[in-house]
């Protein structure tokens, strides 16, 4: 595929070095000489030290080839321009990363495809999404959403008390009944295991499944872990961030407090904010933690602009019994100082950006779903070709046509998303994710038929 970078800060850089490495032809442009300089003498790509917003130096990138223009500058005028060009172009896939509140704010939808952005990345939503991920289901490892978010992975660490301990797969799902769950993956010792049917669920598992979303209740009892709402929640901050997860936890408590340590920001949120409390204090004062009864609240998320306060009132609102924090850091060398720290859950806008991002790309190593291990194991999307020798099979029968351990996650027919069984029958024209070994994604697309999809 041929794709092009506007922008080699973190996401950027980060991006290009992925893409490179999987063979991508890949382009980046960038106004920083000093960026452009650490690309040329780390990656294997086209570097331009230009300012991507001009036709001449997006042909100069290869425009015209393109298949996918990402546009990820700090600056959203120039995000929304280089699409606007990429679109002119004939180029089908256009990314850009959006900050600007007023911006995402845009009515209706479909300003933004207008302007020629086929997909927009709003960093500060996404992180919020991506936390209330983690206060929904409490105690899960990994959360994300995937096939365009009608289907939900979930990890979750084993117990001896749950329903599903000691059972085998099959067993297990005997005890979903009618609803969709799919356990595609079993992490054991840091091993990453493609489990079949026999296979039996131990106490120290993890366990990845992916479930259709009104799935989530039933998942949920397999993993003894009870539904209904928190009597409080707490969440400090000054930023977009903070506001909007202060109106979103709403749908999860019952009383949701928001400290807010700026006066007029505070009265601000308090006007939009009808049914939060809102506070204003500083949570890097014991005092204020103490104040909100902190230790009785299941979940602390700091969320402010100053992230030395953000880390202090972490470990304060830990140390005075909040059940669990949540830390919010661009910095990805103080994770694991995080977590030893006893912060439970280290969201990373600039790696959600980044993950965001690459759902829209053909391969999807799994480690970039999987955010705090790294698993050698490969997510493809397919979509199965007229000549596939798969079409009106059962799933249960692929083992007769490849020599290969491999998991159908999902399929994607029409509108209609599966959540596949043994007995699944394919159908031509399926959109098809499949896990399997990094070396097997060559003879599976044989299976299929069919050409890696975007």
């Amino acid at each position: 595929m041929n794709i092009v970078i506007v922008g080699a800060g973190v996401v950027g850089y980060s991006l290009a070095e992925h893409l490179s490495r999987q063979g991508h032809r890949t382009s980046v442009i960038e106004k920083s000489i000093h960026l452009c300089s650490e690309i040329n003498s780390k990656l294997d790509v086209l570097t331009i030290n230009e300012n991507g917003a001009n036709p001449r130096i997006l042909e100069m990138a290869g425009i015209k080839e393109a298949e996918m223009v990402i546009a990820v500058t700090p600056n959203d005028d120039t995000n929304l321009v280089v699409c606007n060009f990429a679109m002119q172009y004939g180029v089908l896939r256009r990314i850009a990363r959006i900050r600007s509140l007023k911006l995402s704010d845009l009515q209706p939808p479909a300003s933004f495809a207008s302007l020629g952005v086929t997909h927009v990345i709003e960093p500060e939503m996404e992180v919020v999404d991506n936390i209330l991920k983690y206060i929904e289901l409490p105690g899960v490892t990994e959360a994300e959403n995937i096939q365009m978010g009608n289907a939900y992975l979930r990890g979750y660490r084993i117990t001896e008390d749950m329903p599903i301990t000691g059972k085998t797969l099959i067993e297990t799902n005997e005890l979903t009944k009618s609803s969709q769950i799919l356990i595609v993956l079993i992490i054991r010792n840091g091993k990453a295991i493609l489990p079949r049917g026999t296979e039996i669920i131990r106490p120290g598992d993890e366990i990845i499944a992916i479930m259709r979303d009104d799935s989530l209740p039933k998942f949920r009892e397999l993993i003894n872990q009870p539904s209904g709402k928190f009597k409080k929640l707490v969440v400090s901050g000054d930023t977009i961030e903070a506001v909007e997860l202060a109106r979103s936890m709403h749908d999860f408590a019952d009383r949701v407090i928001l400290v807010d340590p700026k006066a007029d920001h505070a009265q601000e949120a308090a006007a939009t904010l009808p049914d939060v409390e809102v506070l204003l204090g500083d949570c890097t004062d014991v005092e204020v933690l103490q104040e909100v009864r902190v230790r009785d609240t299941p979940f602390f998320i700091a969320a402010g602009s100053d992230p030395e306060d953000n880390i202090m009132s972490r470990l304060l609102a830990k140390a005075e019994g909040a059940q669990r924090v949540i830390a919010i850091s661009n910095n990805r060398r103080h994770s694991k100082l995080f977590v030893s720290l006893g912060i439970d859950y280290v969201i990373n806008p600039n790696t959600i950006t980044i993950q965001t991002i690459m759902r829209n790309i053909i391969r999807l190593p799994i480690a970039s779903l999987l955010s705090l291990k790294s698993v050698n194991i490969l997510v493809t999307r397919f979509i199965i070709g007229p000549k596939s020798a798969v079409i009106d099979l059962p799933i249960k029968l692929i083992g007769n046509r490849i020599k290969r351990s491999i998991i159908i996650g999902s399929i994607f027919r029409g509108e209609e998303l599966i959540i596949p069984s043994g007995d699944t029958i394919f159908r031509e024209d399926d959109e098809v994710l499949v896990l399997s070994q990094p070396g097997d994604t060559k003879e599976v697309g044989k299976l299929f038929g069919s050409q890696t999809v975007i």
